[in-house]
């Protein structure tokens, strides 16, 4: 009987469980003609809550049991609202019509204006005011990529080109690029953000992190123009910016009525060729003059980089009675470079935006954050995760490729891997090459230097060789926290003179701490300008020796860590003995005429008077970034 109310408390709370229980809505999105609607978008209306359909027009989204009202919508579509009773997980599927656009009964005269540019012109003088309004907001993004490969060349500059390291087919085509992505992601008025990469999934690696970034998918037609530095030398101007009427043509196509709401289709066409501009339609609200979606382009004739078409599609959503921000984002590219033939596409999905959070500036110092177990996700949790579904060809890239790279982190393949690659080669040791020994399997590298590449001449050593080895462990890629360890000897023939270093770096979960001691020949110029080898060569061809070093025996303790946010903080504190030397010898490979060498005192490079005295110093460097 004494467990009889915590029965009762089970049996309190059963219902509550039942009720709360987690359903999945499932279905896919056609046209008239039964084709797939791809990225169509999928919210609850009036909420910020919603997902988008695949490529093959495939949607899932999980909801509570009860009633919703689902708005269904695509550029180029027309929308279309339906209601659900969702009591046990269930599949529909969705038929969207074809936008159908009325041209109003409006007389045009042969010289009149088209109606597009009074449009265009209520919606400039809106710009300011919506781009000005935007409230901060927290939202949450999910970014899928997918670069494909349509044609790739046997060889390139006399290269092969291994198709399958690309994960092409036989017929050199395929998906070369999948990954997907989860970000926090806030705004504050006017420009700033701050994104948290909380999972990323790459097809064909379990250790890498994407290239997705929330904040490189920002698309703002408010704003006068997009800086999309590397794509464009150029700001690309917004089809409602201040100045737009210069640059654009304008065409109205008629109107349609969205959820009680006139829409007008514009027509956007550049004025000039080669100039920074979109083509395409944008979508614009009757009274309200904002912009409900936007299908624009931009070519090669506009001066982009890297791609020959770049396809922006945005739709914007209702979060409140006057607050509409971006529900989806997508990119589309097409370039053909050098014989490779290659799309893809680059989509955001913005969810459960909060408004009105109270921001906190501090915060913002911090722009970019990847989470240590950002990639450490499982297959489970992104079944749940993901609210856009995997095309049935995106399942076969990932499982196929993680098989391979299963394959490729074993051991026995590295091992195999090292067992070619670490082959000596006294040639190539001997000449500029050195020989590195890695170890894959354990991270570890290996390095030494080459005995020619070590070898070299100046006026105050003569002849001599400066050996070095090093040592590489990379400890954590995400935070870049590395193990390094070096050593060197020098050693001058003419002068009998011998130097030896140690230095290393070594990662604690604090700081990193480096070290640094021993003795070295040093230029006396610290950022080193003049090479070694050049200033070899010269010496022994044209007797002109530019390199000017003193020696130094030292001792150095460095400590660097992240202190808060984006700030970074370096102490070193150094001992050093340093020691002026004059020139040990004037040999040469050729007596130039009319010239000498130059002393080692640069204040008097016709005499050997010493520049400094023999003596010690205490150095204390403090470095905030």
């Amino acid at each position: 009987m004494k467990h009889l109310p915590f029965i009762f408390l089970v049996l309190l709370f059963l219902p509550a469980a039942s009720i709360s229980q987690t359903l999945t809505l499932k279905g896919k999105i056609k046209d008239e003609q039964k084709q797939h609607v791809p990225f169509a978008s999928i919210y609850i209306s009036n909420t910020s809550k919603g997902t988008s359909a695949n490529s093959e027009g495939e949607f899932s989204i999980k909801l509570e049991k009860g009633n919703y009202e689902l708005t269904f919508k695509a550029i180029g579509y027309s929308s279309r609202t339906e209601k659900v009773k969702l009591t046990e997980d269930q599949i529909i599927t969705i038929t969207l019509k074809s936008e159908s656009f009325q041209l109003k009964d409006i007389v045009i005269k042969s010289n009149a204006e088209d109606p597009a540019y009074a449009i265009i012109r209520k919606a400039i003088r809106q710009r300011a005011i919506y781009h000005k309004q935007l409230k901060g907001y927290n939202a949450d993004v999910y970014i899928k990529g997918l670069q494909r490969m349509y044609k790739a060349p046997k060889k390139i500059l006399g290269i092969d080109v291994d198709a399958n390291a690309l994960g092409l087919d036989s017929n050199r085509r395929g998906i070369y690029y999948l990954s997907e992505s989860e970000s926090k992601l806030s705004f504050m008025p006017p420009n700033d953000f701050k994104e948290e990469m909380i999972s990323s999934k790459v097809s064909g690696s379990s250790k890498a992190f994407s290239f997705n970034r929330a904040t490189a998918m920002n698309v703002d037609f408010y704003a006068n123009h997009q800086n999309w530095e590397g794509l464009s030398n150029r700001p690309v101007i917004s089809p409602i910016a201040d100045n737009a009427l210069s640059y654009y043509n304008y065409k109205w196509l008629g109107t349609t009525t969205e959820n009680g709401l006139e829409v007008n289709k514009i027509r956007v066409i550049p004025k000039r060729k080669a100039e920074p501009v979109f083509s395409g339609d944008i979508y614009i609200i009757e009274d309200s003059w904002r912009i409900h979606s936007a299908n624009l382009s931009l070519t090669k004739s506009a001066g982009i980089n890297f791609v020959d078409t770049l396809t922006i599609r945005q739709d914007f959503t209702p979060i409140a009675e006057k607050d509409w921000y971006p529900s989806l984002t997508r990119f589309d590219f097409r370039a053909r470079i050098m014989g490779f033939d290659f799309g893809g596409y680059f989509i955001a999905v913005y969810r459960n935006y909060e408004l009105g959070t109270k921001m906190d500036k501090k915060a913002f110092r911090e722009v970019m954050r990847i989470s240590k177990d950002v990639s450490k996700k499982d297959s489970v949790y992104w079944n749940q995760a993901r609210p856009v579904p995997l095309t049935g060809e995106e399942e076969t890239d990932y499982s196929k490729k993680q098989v391979l790279a299963t394959k490729k982190e074993s051991k026995p393949y590295l091992d195999s891997v090292d067992k070619a690659k670490n082959k000596f080669k006294f040639s190539r040791f001997l000449l500029l090459g050195g020989y590195t020994h890695r170890n894959r399997y354990n991270k570890e590298t290996y390095r030494f230097n080459s005995i020619l590449g070590s070898t070299y001449f100046n006026t105050v050593e003569g002849w001599g060789l400066d050996y070095g080895v090093s040592y590489f462990k990379p400890i954590d890629t995400v935070t870049n926290r590395y193990m390094n360890l070096s050593a060197k000897a020098r050693y001058a023939f003419s002068a009998k003179r011998f130097n030896a270093s140690l230095s290393g770096n070594l990662p604690f979960k604090f700081a990193n701490i480096g070290f640094k001691m021993g003795s070295d020949m040093l230029d006396m110029n610290s950022q080193s300008p003049i090479p070694a080898l050049a200033n070899s060569y010269n010496s022994l061809v044209y007797e002109r020796n530019y390199l000017k070093i003193y020696q130094k025996r030292f001792a150095e303790l460095s400590l660097s860590r992240r202190l808060a946010g984006g700030l970074r903080g370096y102490i070193s504190t150094e001992w050093s003995e340093r020691k002026w030397l004059p020139n040990s010898t004037d040999y040469s490979w050729r007596d130039v005429e009319n010239r000498s060498f130059s002393s080692n005192n640069p204040f008097s490079p016709s005499m050997e008077t010493p520049l400094f005295a023999q003596h010690q110093a205490f150095i204390l460097n403090l470095n905030l970034s």
